[in-house]
């Protein structure tokens, strides 16, 4: 026999959710690219949950930073970018 167990878990603050290509995964470190004030940062996540087309991601993110559609380490910190608003794609 095996129990179920219904554990309820609560956030202590809301989670962000972002599109998986967003998310970096390299042998030293998984992170996205955040860009703030026309340059490049690396901000270190750590994955949670899966909810459709995002994945939920732990780190110092707030709700409105722009980030990168697709991390990469060819996006050296520091490098100055001009973002564009990308055009959601459903």
């Amino acid at each position: 026999m095996f129990p179920e167990v219904v554990w309820p878990a609560k956030r202590l603050q809301p989670s962000l959710f972002v599109p998986p290509s967003t998310v970096a995964v390299t042998t030293e470190r998984t992170f996205v690219v955040r860009i703030r004030n026309g340059a490049v940062e690396w901000v270190d996540v750590k994955r949670g949950v899966s909810m459709g087309d995002l994945v939920e991601v732990f780190g110092d993110l707030a709700e409105n930073d722009v980030i990168a559609t697709r991390g990469t380490d060819e996006l050296r910190q520091g490098t100055k970018v001009n973002a564009k608003e990308s055009t959601p794609t459903h």
